[in-house]
C-alpha cells in the first residue's frame, strides 16, 4: 500500500465521518472508448487499441469500455475478446439509436462479456433492451448519460435491481457538468439509501474545472464503487478522470487499494503516449516526465538534511512506487552560489579548493548556455549541471 506523509487533522472523527468507501473500490476503463472519439486526435489503429486494453487489464483495471457504434468498436471487442484478459470487455452505445438492438447483438457476437446501455429512455424500455442480452448469458449494465428526474433515476436502479444489472454508471452530462464533491457526496449517499440493493455504482466525469479527480473521490468516500477513468486524462470535454492522478491519491491520502498495479503506471502511460501521439502535459501528476522534478537550488537547500525531515526537497510519495523517476534541474532564476557550492560537496569536490570566483563562473556558464539554447524547457538536467561544473574547474577559474 502506497502511504503519504500524515496530517493530523485527515484523522479526526469530523472528517472520518465523512468516509464511507464501498467494501471493494475500483477501476474500468473508458481510455479506448476516448481514443475512439475524435476529439483525442488520436493516431491508433484498431491493434493499437487491442495492446493498451491489454495493459490495462494487466495492470489490474476491471472493465474495459469501448464504445461499439464508433469506428473500430466491433474490431476492438473482437480482439480484445481473443485474448481472455482478466478484465470484462464492455460494449456501450446510446440505447435510444435505432441501432441499439442490433449492437447489443452484433456486440455479444464479438465477444463482449457485458453490454452497457447508455440513457434508456425509462425502467420498461431497460428492461426491453436487457432481456435478449440476458438470455445470450451476458451481462448487462447501464449508464445515465442524459437529463433525468431523481425519481427516474431510483426507478431505472430498481429494475436493474431485478435484471442482475452488473453496474450503474453515471455521466458528467447526466449531473449537467455541474457535479460538486460536495453534490457527489449527497447523491451517492441518497441512491444508497433509496435502493439499499443497488449493484456497484460508478463516476465518469469530465475535467471542466480541473476537479474531475477530486469530485470522484468524494463521489467514492460516499458509496460509489468504482471510478471510470481514462490512462493520460484522454477524453473530450478537457479529458476524463486520470487514472494515476486518482489511484495514488486512494491508496496514499484514505489508504483504499483500488486493484492497479501502481508501479507500472508509468510503463503503462508511456505505451498509450507511443501509441496513440497524445503526450499530455510534462508535468502532469504521477506519470508525467516532470512529475517528479525539483529545482537544483530546493535541492541544494535541504541536501545536509535526512530526506524524511525534509519539506521541499522530497516528494509526497516515492516515485519508484509509481514506475516514475526523481529528476533535478538547474535554472539562472533560483541558483545562488550556497546551492552550487552544495552540488559540488553532493559531487566529492572539496569546498575548500573551490574559489568563490570559480563558482561565480558556474553560474554564468550556466546562463550563458540557456542564453544560446533559447528554448523551452529553460532549464538544464542534473547531469548536465555536473558537466558543466567539472568543465568551468577543469578550465581553472
Amino acid at each position: 500500500m502506497l502511504i503519504a506523509d500524515k496530517f493530523e487533522f485527515n484523522d479526526v472523527p469530523e472528517a472520518k465521518a465523512q468516509l464511507n468507501f464501498a467494501p471493494e473500490t475500483y477501476i474500468v476503463d473508458s481510455t479506448i472508448r476516448s481514443l475512439q472519439s475524435g476529439v483525442s486526435g488520436s493516431l491508433h489503429t484498431a491493434s493499437d487499441m487491442i495492446e493498451i486494453g491489454a495493459a490495462l487489464s494487466d495492470i489490474g483495471v476491471r472493465e474495459l469500455i469501448v464504445n461499439l457504434s464508433w469506428k473500430d468498436g466491433f474490431t476492438v471487442a473482437e480482439g480484445l475478446a481473443e485474448k481472455n484478459l482478466s478484465a470484462r470487455v464492455v460494449g456501450t452505445f446510446r440505447a435510444r439509436h435505432p441501432m441499439a438492438e442490433t449492437w447489443a447483438k452484433d456486440g455479444i457476437s464479438a465477444g463482449c462479456d457485458e453490454i452497457c446501455f447508455e440513457s434508456a429512455n425509462d425502467a420498461d424500455h431497460f428492461s426491453r433492451l436487457a432481456d435478449p442480452v440476458r438470455e445470450s448469458n451476458r451481462g448487462v449494465s447501464h449508464g445515465f448519460a442524459e437529463a433525468y428526474a431523481y425519481k427516474e433515476v431510483v426507478d431505472i436502479v430498481r429494475a436493474g435491481v431485478a435484471l442482475g444489472c452488473r453496474s450503474q454508471s453515471f455521466h458528467d452530462s447526466y449531473f449537467r457538468f455541474a457535479l460538486t464533491p460536495e453534490g457527489a457526496k449527497a447523491f451517492y449517499s441518497a441512491l444508497r439509501r433509496d435502493v439499499p440493493d443497488a449493484p456497484p455504482l460508478y463516476i465518469h466525469l469530465s475535467n471542466f474545472y480541473g476537479n474531475a479527480t477530486m469530485t470522484a473521490i468524494a463521489s467514492l468516500a460516499a458509496g460509489a464503487s468504482a471510478a471510470d477513468v481514462c490512462m493520460n486524462g484522454i477524453g473530450h470535454h478537457c479529458g476524463h478522470i486520470q487514472m494515476a492522478e486518482i489511484v495514488t491519491a486512494l491508496a496514499a491520502l484514505y489508504g483504499v487499494d483500488a486493484g492497479v498495479k501502481l508501479d507500472r503506471l508509468t510503463e503503462v502511460s508511456h505505451l498509450v503516449r507511443e501509441r496513440t501521439g497524445f503526450n499530455g502535459p510534462l508535468h502532469s501528476p504521477v506519470t508525467g516526465d516532470n512529475g517528479f522534478m525539483i529545482d537544483g537550488a530546493y535541492w541544494a537547500a535541504e541536501a545536509h538534511i535526512p530526506y524524511e525531515e525534509r519539506i521541499h526537497a522530497k516528494f509526497p510519495i516515492d516515485p519508484r512506487a509509481v514506475g516514475n523517476v526523481e529528476t533535478v534541474v538547474w535554472a539562472p532564476g533560483t541558483i545562488n552560489t550556497g546551492s552550487v557550492r552544495s552540488k559540488l560537496g553532493a559531487m566529492g569536490i572539496d569546498n575548500a579548493t573551490v574559489t568563490d570566483g570559480s563558482v561565480e563562473h558556474i553560474i554564468f556558464a550556466l546562463e550563458d548556455l540557456l542564453r544560446q539554447r533559447n528554448t523551452y524547457p529553460n532549464w538544464v538536467t542534473d547531469r548536465e549541471f555536473e558537466q558543466l561544473c567539472r568543465d568551468v574547474l577543469r578550465r581553472g577559474y
